[in-house]
């Protein structure tokens, strides 16, 4: 029975097939999308064309999905090469329509469906393919430098300024699990905001939201975490992914940052920071797990990085922390 707390959108094929006819004139084959809080499908139509229907959950605030559209918008003017999403409004012209389902009401979206493979299973991943995801992920946010919208100012639980809420789940961890992340956690809380850049970042660059396509990162997708904060943090969150898996994370994480800079130089105190943030990254994955465990039990997309992200803090806390700012900092000369 569903919660009158979870609004989370649960739409049967039947309800979502009558979405796509009713406000887009559109029919297809459907298949599920994963997601931790919408609910998305790909869409096969019969002429060949592959759309993505995201149908968000019930209390998200349509200002928060128009400033998604915005960002997509302005990155696609100011960066055309890179594959983003299109989006195609509904028969009304609405760019975001509604849906009804159980009494509720529910945000809808379709765009274009972009080809690739995500980062997490294009492998192995070469220098050149880090060095492209360094490279994309600064283009990006040199571009949102000249972004701004009134939804950015919000209170997100991913985003990494916020990650206090995700520590507090640390309790659910065990003794073990603990140990591996408290000495991020203590260098988190020391981190000095104030001497970072701050604007619109992406908040997201996940190994499943990073598209990769002849061995080159394309595009990023999923901007449901935009939000307004440290710029830095795009970078961290793209190398905590990055890293994983890596039998040595570090020097793949130096390929990143050394493209990242080339494109959109970081500043002395950001450079100090990437590493204390990428890992503070990897501790709000797992305490956030550990949460999503026990609240959804049987959900496997909520597990889907814990078990590399616990092999790496295992790996992390092999390495001097002063050496690993260091390796990551030189990077940038």
């Amino acid at each position: 029975m569903t919660s009158a707390l979870d609004t989370t959108p649960r739409l049967s094929e039947a309800e979502v097939h009558a979405v796509l006819r009713e406000r887009f004139a559109v029919g297809g084959a459907l298949a599920p999308l994963p997601s931790e809080r919408d609910q998305n499908f790909r869409v096969d139509t019969a002429s060949g064309a592959k759309l993505v229907l995201k149908i968000a959950k019930a209390d998200e605030e349509r200002t928060v999905l128009d400033l998604q559209n915005a960002m997509i918008a302005h990155l696609r003017a100011d960066l055309p090469d890179v594959d983003w999403p299109r989006l195609s409004p509904a028969v009304d012209g609405a760019e975001i329509s509604e849906a009804r389902s159980g009494g509720r009401v529910y945000l809808v979206r379709l765009f274009s469906w972009v080809e690739g493979t995500p980062l997490a299973k294009a492998l192995p991943h070469s220098a050149h393919l880090l060095a492209t995801l360094g490279r994309v992920l600064g283009r990006i946010d040199r571009s949102l430098q000249g972004f701004s919208h009134p939804a950015l100012h919000r209170t997100l639980q991913w985003d990494l300024k916020q990650a206090h809420g995700a520590f507090e789940y640390a309790t659910l961890l065990t003794p073990a699990e603990r140990s591996l992340i408290d000495g991020h956690v203590r260098e988190w809380r020391r981190m000095a905001w104030s001497s970072l850049r701050h604007g619109a970042v992406h908040g997201d660059a996940n190994d499943y939201n990073v598209l990769v396509r002849g061995g080159e990162v394309m595009t990023l997708l999923d901007f449901g975490d935009t939000v307004h904060s440290a710029v830095v943090c795009d970078l961290a969150i793209g190398l905590a992914y990055a890293m994983l898996d890596k039998p040595d994370p570090l020097a793949a994480a130096r390929e990143v940052v050394a493209a990242y800079h080339r494109v959109f130089p970081l500043t002395d105190a950001e450079a100090e920071a990437i590493f204390p943030l990428a890992a503070a990254r990897l501790c709000m994955s797992v305490c956030l797990a550990a949460k999503n465990a026990r609240d959804k039990d049987g959900d496997d997309y909520q597990q889907v990085s814990a078990a590399p992200a616990w092999k790496l803090l295992a790996h992390l806390g092999t390495i001097a922390p002063d050496r690993a700012r260091a390796a990551l900092k030189d990077a940038c000369a």
